[in-house]
């Protein structure tokens, strides 16, 4: 699920026609939040899931993203409320999976990414954080046959908005997100990490969290509040 072709987040946010000044200069503010797969719809987490029999000879899984774990942040008073935007790529291993939709909860949302599972999203007018948490999409999943210990993660090697930011690169970040340009906080790129979900695991499935290096405290460009 490689993405040839993803642009900058603030390039998502600009072609929805948020802003018609350039964008300014982005900003690395450091990891704060997890992506944690879902198999329910809801406020409920299921990050385990075992399936049935094949119907047809395939099995189709809802995978729902949710970053989640944000610590409440602001800077110069300003509270981050709302995702601007969203750069991640979905991995899948231990079985051959086809992405047969994709949809966010945002209708006027862009996704700029070359290739399913592959995300470089605009949000319009931002997605509101609730409680530390926000629903970013949902996926369906197609596999043949009945897949056997299947793990779901992220792939944090070819983050494009990440490659040229100082302090990025070498943060071993998993994910990026931007702040609402409403809220202008389009140039705060904050990373995040990732918990493994499992698919019909045959032993205890490992829900260790894959994090970067560098908390948003470390950094200093938002404080606490």
């Amino acid at each position: 699920m490689r993405n040839a072709g993803t642009m900058m987040l603030a390039g998502a946010i600009l072609w929805l026609g948020l802003a018609v000044r350039p964008a300014a200069a982005s900003v690395w503010c450091g990891e704060n939040g997890l992506v944690r797969f879902s198999f329910t719809a809801g406020d409920s987490l299921v990050q385990t899931l075992q399936t049935g029999e094949p119907e047809g000879g395939v099995t189709i899984v809802d995978v729902y993203a949710w970053l989640t774990d944000m610590e409440p942040v602001a800077r110069r008073g300003d509270a981050f409320m709302r995702l601007g935007g969203i750069e991640l790529e979905l991995q899948v291993t231990g079985a051959e999976a086809s992405i047969i939709s994709q949809e966010f909860t945002d209708a006027k949302a862009l996704n700029v990414g070359a290739a399913p599972g592959a995300l470089a999203v605009g949000f319009h007018p931002g997605l509101r954080v609730q409680q530390g948490r926000v629903l970013l999409v949902h996926w369906k999943l197609l596999f043949q046959g009945r897949p056997q210990d299947v793990q779901l993660g992220l792939d944090g090697s070819d983050l494009r908005s990440c490659a040229t930011l100082a302090g990025c690169p070498e943060s071993g970040t998993q994910a990026l997100y931007a702040g609402a340009d409403a809220a202008n906080q389009l140039d705060c790129l904050f990373g995040a990490g990732y918990v493994p979900a499992w698919i019909n695991p045959t032993g205890e499935p490992d829900h260790t969290p894959v994090t970067g290096k560098v908390g948003w405290r470390e950094v200093g460009v938002f404080q606490a509040r």
